[in-house]
């Protein structure tokens, strides 16, 4: 049976953007659990001191440098490891950006156009995650969506963002072209905090891509 990704409920679509990570391990932080997936246990790589986009063989991990996040977080990451899945016609790249402090530790997602004959647009599942009001038809909400907070529209940062929050953490969604991002921090700070600390890195993640 063939799945149609545009007939995805919005939970699911969300939980692509987490799919990078293969598997989560119990953290001894559990701040940083929630807001701030572990990765894959043997996806270590050396951090990149600059960064440098290859077209064939994407790195989120090289969209961020160790300076760029120690502005941020008051420490440079010590380990960079990337991850990356492809489902439902798009490609979503991940690094978790590892700090010496585990709990102040930033996740990164891209997500942009896959290759072959499935492969669909971003800005059109961004238009489903962030602007479902426009849909004629609206798919049926489950539990988990409706205690989640509707997204807060953030200015200043990429063509569009938006902030989703939770009781433990959130996240910041930035869309520029046909690629949108989501990055998230760990650490001490209230949901504004955070929010304000998301839309630093993602300034320097956009003059990047």
């Amino acid at each position: 049976m063939k799945f149609h990704p545009q007939h995805w409920p919005l939970a699911t679509l969300l939980s692509l953007l987490l799919l990078a990570t293969a598997s989560c391990s119990k953290s001894k932080a559990p701040a940083l659990a929630a807001a701030t997936p572990q990765p894959t246990a043997n996806s270590s790589q050396p951090a990149p001191s600059s960064p440098a986009v290859k077209e064939s063989d994407f790195d989120a991990c090289a969209l961020l440098t160790k300076e760029e996040v120690r502005a941020v977080q008051d420490e440079p990451f010590a380990t960079a490891r990337p991850s990356q899945k492809t489902g439902g016609g798009v490609t979503v790249a991940q690094c978790y950006f590892e700090l010496p402090t585990p709990v102040n530790s930033v996740v990164l997602t891209v997500t942009q156009k896959a290759d072959g004959p499935d492969a669909r647009d971003p800005r059109e599942m961004w238009q489903e995650l962030f602007h479902r009001e426009n849909q004629t038809e609206k798919p049926r909400e489950d539990a988990k969506e409706k205690e989640r907070a509707a997204p807060e529209k953030v200015e200043g940062v990429g063509e569009e963002a938006f902030w989703s929050g939770t009781r433990v953490g959130g996240a910041l969604h930035v869309l520029k072209g046909n690629v949108f991002i989501r990055i998230s921090v760990g650490g001490a700070g209230d949901q504004a905090a955070k929010k304000e600390k998301s839309k630093a890195l993602a300034q320097s993640v956009l003059k990047h891509l």
